[in-house]
This record gives C-alpha cells, sequence and structure tokens, in this order.
C-alpha cells in the first residue's frame, strides 16, 4: 500500500547506542553524513556531560545538527548553547563528596556510580529536594523534578521546525524510554536493556553502532517501509466483543463514506479529534461548517466561515511553522469558488509537505470533488496522510482507491431510500468493488454482507489487509453540527424553507436559513410564534429540513411546555438556534 512520509529527523543516544564509550567508528560517521546529505536532522541524546562528551568526541559538532546533553537538561545546536532548567543544588553535592561519594557536576545534574545509590537516596530526603534519580546501567544521574531526554529532545525539534512525529529515536538503556515514548517510531539496539526492547516499537538485530548503521541505511527512514506502532493508534469505538477499535495515527490514507446524514462527518470529526490529542498536526478542509466545533480544542485555530477567508498561503502559515492546526470553513462560498479555493490550498499544502513534512493529516470533506475529476492533488495523494470524507465514492478516481487504507463506511439511516447512498454514490457498490491494489489482501468475510447487517451507531471498518470489523462508535469530545454555518447564513432549498403563517394563512415572511429565521422569530406577531408552537411546526422544520436532531428536541420539548406565555416561548426558541447556530 502507500508508503508512509519521509521522517525528517533521527534522535540517538551515545553511550551504548551510537558507541560503546569512544569516538563512534568510522562506518558509523560515514552513515551519519549520508543521512544529513539526504535531508535528515541527526540529534544527538545523550546523559553525558556536554564538556565530557566533547573530550572523547571533540568533532561532534560536525556530525551532528544538535546536542541534548546532561539527560534533556541542556542543548547545544544552531540556536546556541542554553540550560533548559535549574541546576541541581550544590548543597548535594557537598554533603555527598563529605560522605565520600564522588561525584562529577554537569550545567545542571549530578553524576556518580550507581553503586552509590542508597547514599544518594538518603542525602535527597533528607535534604529535602524535588530531585529525580535516573539510572544508566552502571551509572545514576540526580536531575531536577520533571527533567528527562524527551523534554530536551523537543525543545531542539521545535528550533529544528520537526515534529516528534516525523523523529526516529535509538536507545540502549533506562533513560531512554522517554526519548523512544516521544517519537514516532522508538527503536532499541539489541545490546539493549531488556525493559528497553520491550517497550520499543523495533529492536535491532545489530548492537551499538553497527545496528545504528543498518537502520540509517535501511528502508524505514527513508520511508520506504512502513512502521505504525499500536501506541499511535486512534480510537474511534468499540467491536462488537468490547475491545477498542482504532483507525491508524500515523499518516495512512482513510476513506469514510455513507449516504445523506449517515455520520461521515461525525466520524471525521471523532478521528481528528483523536490525531489532535495525540500530537498530530492536522488541516481539514470543511466544505459545510461541519467541523467548527473542533476550534473548542486547544492549537486548533478556525479559518473562514462568517470571517474573512484568508488565502491559501496564510491559512498553510501556522501549519508551515507548526505552531497549530487548521479547520478551514469554506461554508460562505459558492460551490465554483469552493473546487476552485480548494484545489489552490491543496497545491499549497503539498509544497508545505514536502518541504517540512506537515500537515501530518489533511481531511477532505465532499472528496469526490477534488479527487474525483483531472490531475488536482495527484502528487499530494502519492503520500499518505488523508481522510477522504464522501457520499459519492464510485466517483473517485481508481488512483485514489488503489491508494486507500482503510475504508470506513456508515450504514444508511433507518428511513433512506437505499443502501447507503446519496446521489451517484453507493456505499454497498463499493464495498463488493473496492480492490486495495498492490499489497492489498482479499476480505475475510463479505464486506457487502456485513454491512447490511449494521445498525445506527455503527460502522464498518475494511482494511486493504482484509479486515473486515463492524464497530460501535465512541462519543465525540467537541460539539458536533452538520452544515453549521451552511444553515446559518448560506440559503436553503426552496422546498427546506420556514414560511411563517398564522391562523389566518401564511404572513408573507419566509426564512431561508437559520440566520433568517432567528430574526423573523425575534420580531414577528406574537400570534404567528403561537400558531407554529401549537402545531409543533419549528421542531419539525429542524429535524426535515436542517436535519438537526438536537435542536429538533429542544424546539419541541419548547412546544411541549407551551401554555400561553408566547413571550418566554419565544426566547426560549431564540436561544436554542443562537446555542446551535450562532454562538
Amino acid at each position: 500500500m502507500t508508503d508512509a512520509p519521509r521522517f525528517r529527523a533521527v534522535a540517538l543516544d551515545y553511550d551504548g547506542t551510537l558507541t560503546m564509550g569512544a569516538r563512534p567508528d568510522d562506518d558509523v560517521l560515514a552513515a551519519l553524513a549520508d543521512v544529513r546529505a539526504a535531508g535528515h536532522a541527526v540529534v544527538l541524546v545523550t546523559g553525558r556531560i556536554l564538556t565530557e562528551l566533547r573530550h572523547v568526541f571533540p568533532d561532534v559538532d560536525d556530525h551532528v545538527d544538535a546536542i541534548v546533553a546532561e539527560n534533556g537538561t541542556v542543548v547545544s545546536g544552531r540556536t546556541g548553547h542554553r540550560r533548559l532548567v535549574p541546576p541541581v543544588p550544590s548543597v548535594l553535592e557537598d554533603a555527598l563528596t563529605r560522605r565520600g561519594v564522588p561525584v562529577r557536576g554537569g550545567e545542571v545534574l549530578l553524576a556518580c556510580d550507581a553503586a552509590h545509590g542508597e547514599i544518594v537516596f538518603e542525602e535527597v530526603h533528607r535534604l529535602g529536594l524535588d530531585c529525580q534519580i535516573l539510572y544508566n546501567r552502571a551509572a545514576m544521574m540526580v536531575l531536577p523534578a520533571g527533567a528527562s531526554k524527551s523534554v530536551g529532545l523537543r525543545q531542539v525539534l521545535d528550533d529544528l521546525g520537526i515534529s516528534p512525529h516525523d523523529t526516529i529515536a535509538v536507545g540502549d538503556a533506562e533513560n531512554d524510554h522517554a526519548l523512544l515514548e516521544a517519537c514516532e517510531v522508538g527503536v532499541a539496539v539489541a545490546n539493549a536493556v531488556p525493559s528497553l526492547k520491550t517497550r520499543a516499537d523495533i529492536v535491532l538485530d545489530e548492537a551499538n553502532g553497527a545496528g545504528v548503521a543498518a537502520l540509517l541505511r535501511g528502508p524505514i527512514l527513508s520511508g520506504h517501509q512502513t512502521v505504525r506502532p499500536e501506541r499511535w493508534r486512534v480510537p474511534i469505538g468499540r467491536h462488537l466483543d468490547g475491545t477498542v477499535a482504532h483507525l491508524p495515527g500515523t499518516p495512512a490514507n482513510v476513506l469514510v463514506v455513507g449516504g445523506s446524514n449517515a455520520g461521515k462527518s461525525y466520524v471525521g470529526g471523532l478521528f481528528a479529534e483523536g490525531l489532535l490529542e495525540l500530537g498530530y498536526r492536522v488541516v481539514v478542509i470543511d466544505v459545510e461548517g461541519d467541523h467548527t466545533g473542533l476550534g473548542s480544542l486547544p492549537g486548533v485555530l478556525l479559518m473562514g466561515g462568517p470571517n474573512r477567508l484568508p488565502t491559501p498561503e496564510e491559512i498553510s502559515a501556522p501549519v508551515r511553522r507548526a505552531v497549530a492546526n487548521v479547520v478551514v470553513d469554506l461554508s460562505m462560498l459558492g460551490s465554483a469558488e469552493q473546487d476552485d479555493f480548494i484545489a489552490s490550498l491543496l497545491a499549497v499544502l503539498e509544497e508545505v509537505r514536502r518541504e517540512t513534512g506537515l500537515p501530518h493529516w489533511v481531511m477532505v470533506d465532499e472528496a469526490h470533488r477534488p479527487f474525483g475529476v483531472g490531475d488536482a492533488s495527484r502528487a499530494l495523494l502519492a503520500a499518505s496522510g488523508h481522510c477522504l470524507i464522501t457520499w459519492d465514492p464510485v466517483t473517485l478516481r481508481p488512483e485514489v482507491m488503489s491508494n486507500i487504507d482503510m475504508v470506513v463506511a456508515l450504514p444508511p439511516r433507518p428511513d433512506a431510500d437505499s443502501a447507503g447512498s446519496g446521489p451517484g454514490g453507493d456505499t454497498a457498490a463499493l464495498l463488493a468493488a473496492w480492490d486495495p491494489g498492490v499489497g492489498g489482501s482479499a476480505p475475510d468475510v463479505d464486506p457487502v454482507a456485513a454491512f447490511a447487517e449494521l445498525r445506527p451507531g455503527q460502522a464498518l471498518l475494511v482494511g486493504s489487509d482484509g479486515r473486515v470489523e463492524p464497530i460501535t462508535l465512541s462519543a465525540r469530545r467537541t460539539s458536533h453540527v452538520r452544515h453549521w454555518h451552511k444553515y446559518a447564513r448560506a440559503e436553503l432549498p426552496a422546498d427546506k424553507r420556514f414560511s411563517f403563517r398564522d391562523r389566518r394563512g401564511p404572513t408573507g415572511q419566509v426564512a431561508a436559513n437559520t440566520y433568517e429565521f432567528h430574526h423573523i422569530v425575534s420580531q414577528c406577531d406574537q400570534r404567528v410564534v403561537d400558531h407554529h408552537l401549537r402545531h409543533h411546526d419549528f421542531s419539525q422544520w429542524a429535524l426535515e429540513a436542517l436535519q438537526d436532531a438536537a435542536l429538533a428536541a429542544d424546539l419541541a420539548a419548547i412546544e411541549r411546555d407551551h401554555d400561553g406565555d408566547v413571550a418566554t416561548a419565544r426566547m426560549r426558541v431564540v436561544r436554542a438556534v443562537e446555542h446551535r447556530y450562532h454562538d
């Protein structure tokens, strides 16, 4: 199937990983040079005191792009040399020296032989210090609380403009756990301690420098071999046996498909929430305003909608700098304007990805439009990291479908007139015809039969590896309102608009969207409001025209409670619409 994006950095421990204590041998240094020449950054992440490292490896700065020393507390690189935390209080070094413990002091940490561990613990406790003690095989380090290799590495990666999700880490010892866990792929050399091998995503066949050199020259770093660690999976529901169901967080290509109002944007938002929680960078191209609820999450910018729509270049700026995720709301544009804007935005994102590796994921609603005709976005889709959402999958180009790793198929609503279809689309037909292409496998069971058994609230996961898994979807963290801004400002078809009337007949006032509905309800004669409340017209319109069951339920409750106090009921209707569409 599709290849994972090229990794942009490799983070390497020193002692026991890159070398056994002396300067790395020539073959290892040659591998580092080749990796850097190919555009990858090399970061050395060590527990060593920097002056001691440079004593045994004087030309270290010629072979790496940055150094994280003293177990994440001191960094040295293109932004200069700096200490990230205050040093361990000197009173501890004095106390240990008085008790005969040979101590080496760095800019931040204290180091000694692990054989003195009991004395170190006693003195830290006696002095009441907020310190942590880490082991590195036969060595012991005393560090400020919270310090770790992962903290220092993240600082250096920020300086380099690289995400931990675009980084491979390699280590061997107890103090490398945090390093491996922080990066997309964590690798243990063959001589690593057992606990690190257990936690690593990959264990190399060779020890220390030889193993590292083989990794650097192999297919994983270049992206020709895909590794998808289970720890980066996104939970989206549960299998029928109660176990957790996942989608891949490591960039892949996912297709979400179903008929009108089947819950496609709900699933897309659920997936996006999980990706954001795992720290992936995401751009959502939101045609109907369905995903604005994601803006309540930290680190997410909403662009467009009722506000000025930035240019594609302006949208890409926070993505390029890795400072934010972006939801691009195009619901205020006409269809032709949307298509032109999406084509331009995808072209810009393709360029940004080529330069920075970001965003990790691009989510595209109404994906049959940009990916169904012409050559637009062909190069972008050649990489992984796309969630395509559509009601019309049969119009997607063949090369798009051959690059799909996972299909999420949603059943039709109980009142739908065909099996999961929208105009021109058919989910069951897609499942019957989908050929996952080179490297794919035939499904374990008939996906069409499994799809036919789905109930509302369920979905079918069909993988290119042959998996066919019915699941029950999880609840969302953020609010989800279908076609949020579309129904707020854009005009509904004539047969979906709300026509106001009283007991004598139509008043001539017609609301083409929720903005106009809100305005008219606020201003019209109270006899008009009373008429619609008594006939339950407000809730019926919300359910049938807006397809908003939550608003319909709120309005139905107001209609049931109506006891002739029109002023109070009118205020409640207005507030309900404001809460759903105009906050």
